[in-house]
């Protein structure tokens, strides 16, 4: 036994560059997968706590539409509470109380002092019948502080707690939180109703399925409406979002830590088999190979996944923080879990073994002659058959892609076929690639030598025999790339379509809304009159709230949401391209969505009417001009109609639309005239589209450090392959010297086919990336964009630091001295 690990040391010894450089890529790989893995749980958990900071402990809500005319009984919440998969039941009331200091309505929520409402409403301090809570911006707008009186339907009321606005998202409204008895009071006095509830916050036992806790529930009563909160689409899109981005970033990170290993273990199981034979040639049995080759790649995998543990720990306790700081990404804080690091490592551990010991295996039982053929074997086998298996798994990815957007199944099978899809892709790729690239090293040879001379050619030439030892390298570098451009181009989409859904809310730089809704009694004319008086504004547009009218067809009625605009003053900041014409009073403008819907033309005359609450009946308003159809309509408007508009008068103000040169200005002017109009509340989208920025960066930062670090730790991995690869063709290098080429021509020789290696390998990333990325936003399909500046820096990156630091390697090897290297080998 003792000679057997005296061989296994001394072949150590004599492979050290080689065994260390494995134990680097291994523990880069463990590092890699651990890190991997426990970001992703992290990520679970962050999204996790983002639901629970939006919903609180609540699973559902239950209660009656507020156009039906039932209400949330005694008896109801009853039957609900003794549900045995209920663990918590609160009751909300929802109302609108005058403020008295700004004469204005403001959403009021009656809450009880549980913990399930005060994680929903997010409120610490216990509200008493003379006791409520405001938002940030409702207490800026009073000039009031904690411990000051509020008067709300003329009564006094002790200011206990001041809580956040909810306005990253968009427009939010004010609110009062008040003791849900008191409130129940204010809507039976108010608006004669005597309920329970208007709906209850229920919290499920745990492992409840929500869904049939909800089935349940509805057989108290059909017209009863429960949301469940995993069901919310904000919330359930960034969900799958993640579990894609997981899934894939996964099964990516996995293929090119198995490419890096690989690629590294293939020159030591090259070197080694060449001892290996020698020794079997003196004698040594299977037996006695098969203990040293465990002992070698026991040593090799254990000391790298030791240090690949500790290189995860510390990235993730120190590293991480450091690079959230350096970034500005704001994302939670990270936590190492150490049961859940163990099995990894195991796991890692136990494959990677399993790699090095199946090829060492097989060396170690054939004969020594076989040995050496075997490993001067620099040939593909199967070319005809991986060719037919690409086409077939192309078909397969190809009929699945387009089954997930035409099946009737797709909502529920759509995600599963496009990932299996993607896999398929990945894999009929893989097993093409090598018997493509020979054929694409020799389309290159003419094109190269015309234009970088004789050297490329002689590079290029060394490299189609050896396609077997440096198809890894390449597709290590391919899949590098496929991560970078999936994960920017996914991020870079996501962000752009939460800003693109943010503008639509924002026309103009800056909306300023009434707190009243329909009960305001501002005059939008006077009021713009008032701001367009301002300096630094441009111009000025007002809008209504929604009202309801009725487009006669040919056999019926047909219902549309209209609002009333200053149809000239929309004009002219652009928010009416299409219009044309000058019938205002009698203009009707359609959405495109609408005008398809009714085929409806520019220039068509329509008559329009509306339900009559005295007739009880249609009543015709009047004939009108279809003078423009819009593909944006704001608010989710049908239809606009001029302001001045007598036959349509019922909605009111709702909102003021204003562009500036100067927002921020623009914006502290508008707030000093909320002594003048105290109901107004101005939103600013720059100040919004910071907040969305933010807590985009604090959902995903978490895989963008991701994403840097696997960038950084593979280039590494790479150039080390690389390295080992040139090392052992030195002898090579000597020969081309004894024929004449200067050192700096070896020089050339190496970096050309480096740059070769990377540039392939750079352009298969990139192309399989977009299409990878393209093929998985067709679960939600969205525009795709393109983060250019990603692609570019790592491009950049691998091109500018490959070339400088193999200069040095290849001004090292050129230089040395030639009867040395033609004698050493370099096996």
């Amino acid at each position: 036994m003792k000679t057997i690990q005296g061989l296994a040391l001394r072949l150590f010894r004599d492979n050290k560059f080689i065994v260390f450089s494995s134990i680097f890529s291994i523990a880069i790989a463990a590092m890699l997968v651990l890190s991997m893995v426990l970001f992703s749980f992290n990520a679970q958990s962050t999204l996790k706590d983002e639901l629970k900071q939006m919903y609180g402990d609540m699973d559902l809500s239950v209660g009656f539409d507020t156009n039906q005319s039932k209400v949330v009984s005694p008896t109801l919440t009853n039957q609900i509470s003794k549900n045995k998969r209920v663990e918590e039941i609160s009751k909300v009331s929802i109302t609108h109380l005058n403020l008295n200091k700004i004469s204005s309505s403001i959403y009021t929520i009656g809450i009880e002092n549980d913990q399930l409402a005060k994680s929903r409403y997010h409120f610490k301090q216990s509200l008493g019948g003379k006791s409520v809570a405001i938002n940030k911006g409702l207490a800026k707008t009073l000039h009031v502080k904690v411990g000051d009186k509020v008067v709300i339907e003329g009564q006094p009321f002790n200011l206990v707690e001041i809580i956040n606005n909810l306005d990253a998202t968009g427009i939010a409204p004010d609110v009062i939180l008040m003791n849900q008895k008191k409130a129940n009071t204010y809507i039976k006095n108010n608006e004669h109703i005597n309920a329970d509830a208007t709906y209850l916050l229920i919290k499920a036992q745990e492992d409840t399925n929500l869904l049939t806790l909800s089935n349940e529930i509805k057989s108290y009563d059909k017209d009863l409406r429960i949301d469940i909160t995993e069901q919310d689409p904000f919330i359930k899109n960034n969900l799958q979002s993640l579990h894609t981005f997981v899934i894939v970033l996964s099964v990516l990170v996995l293929i090119v830590t198995s490419l890096l290993i690989i690629s590294n273990f293939e020159l030591l199981l090259y070197k080694m088999k060449n001892q290996f034979a020698i020794m079997r040639s003196l004698g040594a049995t299977t037996k006695q190979m098969s203990k040293m080759i465990f002992i070698q790649s026991t040593v090799i995998n254990f000391s790298g996944i030791c240090i690949g543990f500790l290189l995860a720990f510390f990235s993730q306790q120190f590293i991480y923080s450091w690079m959230s700081k350096l970034f500005n990404i704001s994302s939670s804080p990270t936590h190492f879990n150490l049961g859940i690091a163990v099995i990894i490592a195991i796991c890692s551990f136990i494959i990677i073994q399993i790699f090095l010991l199946i090829p060492s295996y097989k060396s170690a039982k054939i004969l020594p002659i076989k040995i050496m053929q075997q490993n001067e074997n620099l040939d593909f086998g199967y070319s005809k058959a991986r060719v037919i298996l690409f086409k077939i798994l192309a078909g397969i990815s190809l009929f699945l892609i387009i089954a997930s957007q035409v099946l009737p199944t797709r909502e529920q099978n759509g995600v599963f076929m496009l990932l299996i899809a993607t896999l398929l892709i990945l894999l009929a790729f893989f097993l093409v690639f090598p018997v493509w690239l020979p054929k694409l090293l020799e389309n290159l040879l003419p094109l190269g030598q015309k234009i970088f001379g004789q050297e490329y050619y002689v590079s290029i030439k060394n490299l189609i025999p050896q396609v077997k030892k440096n198809t890894l390298i390449i597709l290590t570098i391919s899949a590098l790339m496929m991560i970078a451009v999936f994960g920017s181009v996914t991020l870079k989409t996501i962000q752009r379509n939460e800003q693109e859904v943010l503008k639509n809310d924002f026309p103009t730089p800056i909306v300023v809304n009434t707190r009243l809704g329909s009960n305001t009694k501002l005059d939008p004319t006077e009021f713009s009159k008032t701001v367009e008086k301002l300096p630094d504004v441009k111009s000025v547009g007002y809008f209504s709230t929604l009202g309801t009218g009725e487009l006669k067809g040919q056999k019926k009625f047909i219902d549309f949401n209209y609002a009333l605009v200053d149809v000239q003053r929309l004009q002219k900041q652009g928010l009416i391209p299409h219009l044309r014409n000058k019938h205002i009073n009698n203009s009707l403008i359609v959405s495109e969505d609408f005008a398809k819907q009714q085929h409806l033309k520019a220039g068509q005359t329509v008559q329009l009417g509306a339900f009559s609450e005295e007739k009880q009946d249609m009543e015709l308003k009047g004939t009108y001009i279809v003078s423009a159809i819009e593909k944006q309509m704001l608010n989710g408007a049908d239809a606009y109609m001029d302001w001045n508009n007598k036959e349509f008068s019922g909605p009111q103000f709702y909102s003021l639309y204003v562009d500036s040169n100067h927002v921020e200005s623009t914006v502290k002017q508008l707030e000093g005239m909320k002594s003048q109009f105290p109901e107004i509340k101005i939103s600013s989208y720059e100040q919004l589209v910071k907040q969305a920025t933010a807590m985009f960066y604090q959902r995903w930062g978490i895989f963008m450090v991701v994403i840097a670090i696997l960038v950084i730790c593979t280039m590494i991995g790479v150039f080390n392959s690389l390295a080992n690869n040139i090392y052992s063709k030195r002898k090579e290098y000597a020969v081309l010297r004894t024929m004449g080429i200067k050192p700096t021509g070896i020089r050339n020789v190496i970096l050309s086919q480096v740059v070769t290696y990377i540039i392939i390998g750079l352009s298969i990333g990139i192309v399989l990336g977009i299409v990878i990325t393209y093929v998985l936003l067709l679960v939600d399909p969205v525009k795709l964009t393109i983060d250019y500046k990603v692609i570019i820096g790592i491009v950049v990156a691998m091109i500018t630091f490959s070339s400088l630091l193999f200069t040095y390697l290849g001004n090292k090897i050129g230089n040395q001295n030639i009867s040395l290297e033609l004698t050493n080998d370099n096996k």
